[in-house]
């Protein structure tokens, strides 16, 4: 029980994380019949109503549902992450690493499930034909190292320089925001959110707030 209370939040977010996949893994079959592991992606699916809606046909390839949805998580989930700084300037609230490490770390899973989707049904190469597609590649990079250290151990090893390594998340923030607008989809929140963070964490707007939190402090 004591663990359940030190680490709801934690739990939470890997929960949080790990719907989606339920839904996204509907179009993936698996087959264990033969020696060989086998993944079908179903080429003819009958999607539901919102994601016709969205694409425009009432009948999808799987795999690109799952190419689709798991991008879409992916930038939530980077958004998400980048959001709790200004979030906690702007309402003082305390914020849990290992928290923000899980929230990463599910954006990272993601990002390695579209790779692995969209290589699937294009081929490796096919990431390289596009500039949207190069911009998607460098952003899945940079996320995938910050994943593999998002831990304690690296913590430890790489001492203060950890930080200053994680704060390359903003290019992969940008180069996937470019990614999506040049795919024509619906980016717009997605570069409202991530504009307004960097106001928020702009030093004169964050020493405004933090003004403010004083004042308000001091007035209670």
């Amino acid at each position: 029980m004591s663990f359940l209370k030190k680490n709801w939040a934690w739990i939470l977010v890997v929960l949080l994380a790990f719907l989606p996949l339920i839904n996204i893994f509907s179009f993936v079959s698996f087959n264990f019949s033969n020696s060989d592991f086998d993944m079908i992606l179903f080429d003819d699916y009958e999607v539901p109503e919102n994601i016709a809606e969205k694409t425009g046909f009432d009948i999808v390839p799987g795999v690109k549902v799952a190419i689709h949805s798991t991008g879409e998580w992916a930038i939530r989930w980077m958004i998400a992450v980048l959001m709790i700084t200004p979030f906690r300037i702007v309402f003082g609230t305390k914020s849990n690493l290992y928290v923000r490490q899980a929230m990463g770390i599910s954006c990272g899973v993601y990002v390695m499930l579209h790779g692995f989707f969209f290589m699937y049904h294009e081929g490796f190469f096919a990431m390289f034909t596009e500039v949207n597609l190069v911009l998607a590649v460098l952003a899945s990079v940079i996320i995938i190292i910050l994943t593999l250290t998002s831990n304690r151990r690296a913590m430890k090893y790489f001492k203060k320089r950890w930080k200053k390594m994680h704060r390359i998340v903003y290019w992969a923030a940008v180069l996937s925001i470019l990614h999506v607008v040049l795919l024509g989809e619906g980016w717009m929140l997605y570069g409202i959110l991530f504009s307004l963070g960097l106001i928020v964490r702009f030093g004169p707007v964050r020493e405004w707030f933090d003004a403010r939190k004083f004042k308000l402090a001091k007035a209670l």
